[in-house]
C-alpha cells in the first residue's frame, strides 16, 4: 500500500494504491491542507512508502511532512497522463464524444489523477 502526491503550485492531488495497482482513494487539497488530508490516511491505510512528485513543488512540501518512508519519483508528464486517465474512466457523453479528448478540459481538478501516476509509477520500477 502506498500514498501518492501530486504537488502543485497551490493544490495536490493524493492517491492511495495498493499493490495490485488498485486505487483505493483519491482527492485533491490545497497545500494549506496537506499535512491535515495526509494524517488521516497514513492511520488508516497503513502505507509502506509516500511517493512525492520530485518537482520544485514536491520537496518544499516534503518538509511540511513527517514520514520516515519518503520516497521522491519523476513526475514528467504526470499531468498529461493524469487528464487522459480521467478521460478513461469518464468517456465524454454526448455531442462531446465527436471531439478528441486531447481537445477537451476536464470539468474537474485531476491532480489526483496525476498523482495516480506517480503511484503507478513508483510500483512498476
Amino acid at each position: 500500500m502506498i500514498l501518492a502526491i501530486d504537488p502543485g503550485s497551490a493544490k495536490s492531488g493524493l492517491a492511495v494504491l495498493d499493490e495490485d495497482r488498485r486505487v483505493l482513494y483519491r482527492s485533491v487539497t490545497l497545500n494549506a491542507d496537506l499535512p491535515g488530508a495526509v494524517t488521516p490516511l497514513l492511520t488508516t491505510f497503513r502505507p509502506t512508502a509516500v511517493v512525492i512528485g520530485r518537482g520544485h513543488f514536491g520537496r518544499k512540501l516534503a518538509h511540511g511532512l513527517t514520514s520516515q518512508n519518503l520516497v521522491f519519483i519523476s513526475e514528467k508528464d504526470s499531468t498529461r497522463l493524469g487528464r487522459q486517465r480521467y478521460w478513461r474512466e469518464n468517456p465524454p457523453r454526448g455531442l462531446l464524444r465527436l471531439i478528441p479528448t486531447s481537445f477537451l478540459v476536464p470539468p474537474v481538478p485531476i491532480d489526483d489523477w496525476a498523482a495516480v501516476v506517480i503511484g503507478e509509477r513508483y510500483l512498476n520500477s
